[in-house]
C-alpha cells in the first residue's frame, strides 16, 4: 500500500497547498507496481549526498541512513564522478550554501545531469531553495543564480521532498511535475513516544551559534524580568557563541551553558523543559531542526519573529507562543501549546519520512 504522495500539475496557481494528495494505483506503471511489490529500489550501492562538514542537513541524512541504509558522500566540485557510483539511487540533501560559499553550486547540477543520463534515479530533499535577502545583502544579487540552480535541480529530480508549503509551491511552479511529498523536518535529537505534562521550570535555547545568538540579541529586559518572576532557568545547549553579550550572560549566570551535547542528552533535557526559545520566521518554521526538536519533545516553543501568520498548520498561540508576552500575562497555557505542537509533529516523525522515501522510489520508476 502506498502512503499519500502528491503528483502535481505544471504551473499551479499560488493557492494554499492541500495537505497531501493520494496517488491512485492506476497512476503507477506496471513496472512501478512490480517494483512496489518487491520493495523500494534503494540498494547498498545507493548514494546519499550531504554537504561537507557538520550541520543539521548532515544530521538529517545520518538519521535517515539508519532506516534506509546507503553510502553517504560529502562531495565538492573536485570529487570524481566515479565516487557517485554506477548503480542505485542518488539522493541529494540540498542546501545551496552547504555546497558553495555563495549558494551557487553549478558543479552539482553538472554531476547530477551525468547521473541522470546514465539511467539512474535522483531523489532530492530540498532543505533550502535560495536565499531571500534585502538589496544591501549580497544574497539579493545572487538570488537569480540561486533560483536557477534550484530550478535546474528540480527539473533533474525523479522525485523530491521538501519541508514547507512555500517551498513546495515554488517547486511546483518552476519545475517539471514529478512525485513529491511535503513533510516538515524531523528531530535529529530523538522523539518522545508519548507526551507528558510533568515539566521543570526550564527554558532551553538549542541550536548552532548563529541561531542562538539571534535569540539572545532579541531578548530584552522584560524577558529577563519574567524569567526572574517565574523562577525559570535558561539552559543553553550548543557550541559556544563568540560574542561579548554571550560571555556576559554566561558569566552572570543568567544562562547555564552546557556546550555541545550528544543527541541523547539533548533529548533528556528537552523532555524535562517547559519552554524552548527560537528565532525563526514562522513561514518556514517547518524546516527548522530546532523547532522540530522542541515539537518532538512536547516543549512549548517561544518563537521570536517580526510577524506571525499561519503556515504549514502552525497557528500562533496554539502551536507556539509568539514571543513571551502572552505567557507572561497568563493568556497562554504552556502545557496546552506543548501538547498541541507535539500532536502536530506526529504525522512527520522519522518513520514517516522513511516511508515517504520508499514510496517515492517506487512511484518514480
Amino acid at each position: 500500500m502506498l502512503t499519500q504522495i502528491s503528483w502535481p500539475i505544471r504551473r499551479t496557481s499560488l493557492t494554499p497547498l492541500p495537505r497531501l494528495e493520494r496517488l491512485d494505483a492506476g497512476d503507477v506503471s506496471s513496472a512501478g507496481a512490480t517494483r512496489a511489490a518487491n520493495g523500494p529500489r534503494v540498494t547498498s550501492e545507493s548514494v546519499v549526498l550531504v554537504p561537507p562538514g557538520a550541520g543539521g542537513v548532515r544530521d538529517y541524512a545520518e538519521v535517515m541512513n539508519r532506516h534506509i541504509p546507503a553510502r553517504i558522500l560529502a562531495p565538492n566540485r573536485d570529487t570524481p564522478l566515479a565516487e557517485y557510483g554506477t548503480r542505485g539511487d542518488v539522493v541529494l540533501n540540498f542546501s545551496g550554501y552547504g555546497y558553495h560559499p555563495r549558494g551557487i553550486p553549478g558543479w552539482l547540477v553538472e554531476r547530477l545531469t551525468h547521473v541522470r543520463a546514465s539511467g539512474r534515479q535522483v531523489g532530492i530533499y530540498f532543505h533550502e531553495l535560495f536565499a531571500t535577502e534585502p538589496p544591501w545583502r549580497s544574497a539579493f544579487w545572487l538570488g537569480p543564480m540561486q533560483r536557477r540552480i534550484a530550478s535546474d535541480l528540480g527539473n533533474l529530480a525523479s522525485y523530491w521532498l521538501t519541508s514547507c508549503n512555500v517551498a513546495a509551491q515554488w517547486l511546483r511552479d518552476n519545475c517539471s511535475p514529478v512525485p513529491h511529498r511535503v513533510l516538515p523536518v524531523y528531530s535529529n535529537v530523538g522523539e518522545l513516544s508519548s507526551w507528558s505534562a510533568e515539566r521543570a521550570d526550564k527554558i532551553v535555547v538549542f541550536g548552532g551559534p548563529a541561531i542562538r545568538a539571534q535569540v539572545y540579541r532579541r531578548l530584552g529586559a522584560d524577558f529577563w524580568r519574567w524569567v526572574l518572576e517565574e523562577g525559570l532557568a535558561v539552559h543553553d545547549i550548543g557550541p559556544p557563541i563568540c560574542t561579548a553579550e554571550y560571555d556576559r550572560l554566561r558569566d552572570s549566570q543568567r544562562i547555564h551553558a552546557h556546550g555541545s551535547l550528544p543527541a541523547e542528552q539533548v533529548s533528556q533535557r528537552l523532555a524535562q523543559a517547559r519552554y524552548g526559545l527560537l528565532w525563526y520566521p514562522p513561514r518556514v518554521a517547518a524546516k527548522s531542526g530546532v523547532f522540530a526538536a522542541y515539537s518532538a519533545h512536547g516543549v512549548c516553543p517561544i518563537l521570536l519573529a517580526d510577524d506571525y501568520h499561519v503556515h504549514d498548520g502552525l497557528v500562533p498561540g496554539r502551536h507556539y507562543a509568539a514571543g513571551h508576552t502572552g505567557l507572561h500575562e497568563g493568556r497562554l497555557d504552556a502545557a496546552a501549546i506543548g501538547k498541541t505542537v507535539f500532536d502536530w509533529y506526529q504525522p512527520h516523525r522519522i518513520d514517516a519520512h522513511a516511508q515517504a522515501f520508499r514510496d517515492l522510489m517506487r512511484a518514480s520508476t
